[in-house]
């Protein structure tokens, strides 16, 4: 893949506006989110692992909220072309795709990468993976039931939903530990406090986190019944869902 170019869009002294994936987020995109998301690239490999085991052939695996296309790039190289899997990339972003489109050179007969608001009316049907990282957190609270739901009907039996949030502690004291623990780990990746105070002052506009049990909740009533975490770092969390039924082979 192209080189990475270092994310550097918080150290200007404006006032940061709302987080947008504009071009400029889209440019330093995968540097930010390798030095802002605790262990990102471990994360990414669990995915695969996961998307391997749970992916039927003849069926769909979409990433809602592509961005860049990192992971479906790596995924279109794990999963071969005998599985007959249709890899959709799904991102209201022209410019995340616009990247994507670039990394997926080569593989786009495989891959669909639509331009789509995850909020408004998109195809999602016969899929055996739905990979969601980092992405319903930006959905409005009160929209992620439905947008659960959607993907619950969406999925084949025995299909799987892997999704990664950052989350709320359970504990409302633990979780202004957690933050800080975070803000540290951002620091300690070149971050100065300038940059990280600014950068949440402009998420806080945009992403609300939930607490691990109110994800757990809402994928339940979307009608998953088995639910895990597979992952948990402070303030970070991936979620395991299955849809009830026999897979197919």
């Amino acid at each position: 893949m192209a080189n990475k170019k270092k994310d550097t869009l918080f150290k200007k002294s404006t006032a940061p506006g709302k987080f947008e994936f504009n071009e400029p987020v889209a440019r330093v995109f995968d540097d930010m989110l390798e030095r802002s998301i605790p262990f990102y690239k471990e994360c990414q490999r669990m995915v695969i692992d996961l998307a391997l085991h749970f992916a039927q052939k003849d069926s769909a695996v979409y990433d809602l909220g592509c961005s860049t296309g990192t992971l479906l790039h790596h995924l279109v190289k794990a999963i071969p072309p005998t599985q007959k899997i249709r890899f959709v990339g799904l991102d209201n972003s022209d410019a995340m795709l616009k990247k994507a489109r670039g990394k997926l050179k080569g593989h786009l007969k495989r891959c669909d990468l639509v331009e789509a608001d995850l909020e408004g009316d998109f195809e999602l049907a016969d899929a055996s993976v739905v990979i969601m990282n980092y992405t319903l957190q930006f959905l409005p609270p009160r929209r992620r039931a439905a947008m659960l739901k959607k993907i619950y009907q969406g999925l084949r039996p025995g299909g799987g939903l892997i999704l990664i949030e950052k989350v709320r502690g359970e504990s409302d004291g633990l979780n202004d530990l957690f933050i800080e623990e975070y803000h540290a780990y951002k620091h300690r990746q070149g971050y100065s406090k300038l940059e990280i105070a600014k950068k949440r002052e402009a998420l806080e506009k945009v992403l609300t986190p939930l607490k691990p049990g109110k994800n757990r909740g809402l994928l339940e009533t979307a009608g998953f019944r088995q639910v895990d975490i597979f992952f948990k770092w402070f303030n970070f969390a991936g979620f395991l869902a299955i849809k009830p039924g026999k897979r197919r082979s």
